[in-house]
């Protein structure tokens, strides 16, 4: 492909998003690089970088056209992620509607090259013994948030055979690694480690992919990707109790870790969600049943294609997990305490 000149980067306040914004910068550090993201977008993974800023919602499709306006190149990292919301139709305006509003911007102004993240949900839950490709069929009809992935990749692959919109989908596994400021659920993983006086193991199975070897995948996508293809990014396959113990051994830490079978937490999920519909616990639940249904059927990967496709990178996941918890305690999410005790048990 050739060098963008003018590159817009939608969500590019996320986890992912903000990544892929330091990778382009890295790559191509001639293109003039726009970020667009929402009026009260927590910036923190911004911070320094020689961006365009640019407040919008990808909901108004006004907004869609102004922010493409320019642009040669787009990245379309945009979307909600949640098991729950007070309006889960949220999710639809946002993940499926806003992609269309963005789609047909891009080809208002004829952009060169769409990259569209989704998500390997729209192939995993294949069961405990069978890694998805981007081949397989759809099986978590039960998340709404899957579905409406589902929805905007195939609304993606619409506007490839219907305007000739040149398209490159990209679906990442569970991405874990320093930024993660919201955190996401598998970030609250690393950060209960060191709070929690036991660890609880559920019985699953995911694919788990650093942060910047995904952000870099999306710019592999870019440059190799074939027009209208999937390719998941992901890393390897770990148990649940398996990330727990990992993190465990980088700092010494000691705590006994509880195997759970996800069908064990349905009661609890069920009052969680329950509670948090009346809006008693002003905050989402727990865990949810569809997250248990989830975990029951497991979001195993084989994410060959993109590294034989794209040269996809995958560094150890030890290296993953421990600049993930460094980044924690330098922004306060774990006592730094925690971890020097932790190293202290492991000298002794």
């Amino acid at each position: 492909m050739d060098q963008p000149k003018q590159i817009l980067v939608t969500g590019g306040a996320g986890f992912i998003g903000a990544n892929v914004v330091k990778a382009l910068l890295e790559w191509y550090p001639s293109a003039k690089v726009r970020v667009l993201h929402l009026q009260n977008d927590n910036l923190i993974n911004l911070k320094g970088l020689d961006v365009e800023l640019m407040v919008g919602d990808v909901t108004k499709p006004s907004e869609m056209t102004r922010a493409v306006t320019g642009c040669d190149v787009v990245f379309h990292l945009a979307a909600v992620y949640a098991l729950w919301l007070p309006d889960m139709s949220l999710m639809q305006r946002v993940n499926v509607d806003g992609t269309k509003n963005l789609l047909d911007a891009c080809v208002q102004e004829k952009v060169s090259r769409v990259v569209v993240t989704s998500s390997f949900a729209c192939f995993a839950g294949q069961g405990l013994d069978q890694a998805c490709t981007e081949k397989s069929e759809f099986a978590l009809q039960y998340s709404y948030y899957s579905r409406t992935k589902y929805e905007s990749t195939k609304l993606a692959e619409a506007y490839v055979t219907r305007y000739g919109l040149d398209v490159v989908i990209v679906c990442p596994t569970c991405p874990i690694g320093p930024g993660d400021y919201g955190p996401t659920p598998t970030g609250r993983v690393l950060v209960e480690a060191f709070n929690a006086p036991f660890m609880l193991g559920i019985d699953t199975d995911s694919n788990y992919v650093d942060v910047r070897d995904c952000a870099i995948g999306h710019v592999l996508a870019y440059e190799k990707g074939r027009k209208g293809e999937s390719y998941i990014l992901g890393g390897e396959n770990y148990t649940h109790p398996d990330i727990v113990r990992r993190i465990m051994r980088i700092y010494g830490l000691s705590r006994p870790v509880m195997h759970v079978k996800p069908n064990w937490l349905k009661p609890l999920a069920k009052l969680n969600v329950a509670l948090a519909n009346r809006g008693l616990t002003k905050k989402p639940p727990f865990t949810t049943p569809v997250e248990l249904d989830i975990a029951n059927n497991g979001l195993v990967a084989d994410a060959s294609k993109a590294r034989k496709e794209l040269g996809l990178p995958t560094r150890p996941i030890e290296e993953s997990l421990k600049d993930a918890v460094d980044w924690f305690v330098e922004n306060g999410y774990i006592d730094a305490e925690a971890v020097t005790r932790g190293a202290k048990t492991v000298l002794a």
